[in-house]
């Protein structure tokens, strides 16, 4: 996999296709091979960058847990929309709208084309539990069986996820939204039992503009069931920004 620095690490990635370049992002145990399904769906039209934050296949992993905070995150996406060099359309789910609304308040002037947040939260509280656990050793354990639960295709490694959790569960990313001003859209399944639903309407309401797509009888990882409705709602977003 080709490697890019970014400023506390390394970040691998993916890169398929031509075209108007979209970054898809995974999320807390998801590495680049969330997009397995949905990639070859995209490329014969776009540019197609899957990349492995830190803790993730090739990328840099780091043994401390405070390396895992969202802004360190952060600056690993900013390397990627630094190599692109294009502005982009941003596909972010679960965590990776965490990381994404983390990149817009730290960098607020980085060119993005568009977003999708898919599955995300503004503000985690006590609503919204992905782990239960209170320690990296309870919340490493139960990652390995939240894999198996939301048909990950591969799964980061339990110290990173547990790390991640412990810190992302205290963002709140709310009072930020009504600054966004990029198109957005808003994918979340109404049988998430993750992230309710109420968060991703909560997000749609509250960014200028935003539009909200609610699947039905869809749980916290859409692509997984239905890849092609999950590609073709990429696309067409991506293409209205075209104009």
């Amino acid at each position: 996999m080709p490697i890019i620095e970014s400023s506390s690490g390394t970040v691998s990635f993916y890169e398929r296709g031509a075209g108007t370049p979209i970054v898809l992002l995974h999320g807390i145990q998801g590495t680049a091979r969330t997009w397995d399904a949905i990639t070859p769906l995209l490329e014969s039209k776009f540019r197609v960058i899957t990349p492995n934050l830190r803790g993730r296949g090739e990328s840099s992993i780091p043994a401390e847990a405070r390396a895992y905070r969202l802004e360190h995150f952060a600056s690993d996406l900013l390397a990627v929309l630094e190599m692109i060099s294009r502005p982009a359309v941003l596909v972010a789910w679960s965590m990776g709208v965490s990381v994404t609304l983390e990149l817009l308040r730290g960098y607020p002037g980085i060119p993005v084309r568009g977003l999708i947040l898919v599955s995300g939260s503004p503000h985690i509280g006590n609503e919204a539990c992905w782990f239960r656990g209170t320690t990296t050793d309870e919340v490493a354990e139960e990652a390995r069986e939240r894999a198996r639960r939301i048909s990950l295709v591969e799964a980061a490694q339990p110290h990173a996820v547990a790390a991640s959790w412990l810190n992302v569960q205290k963002a709140d990313f709310r009072k930020m939204l009504p600054e966004i001003a990029i198109p957005t859209l808003v994918v979340h399944g109404l049988d998430d039992d993750q992230c309710p639903i109420n968060h991703g309407r909560r997000m749609a309401q509250s960014i200028p503009a935003a539009q909200l797509d609610e699947w039905t009888a869809t749980g916290h990882n859409p692509m997984a069931k239905d890849p092609i409705r999950f590609a073709r709602a990429i696309a067409e977003f991506a293409d209205s920004l075209q104009t």
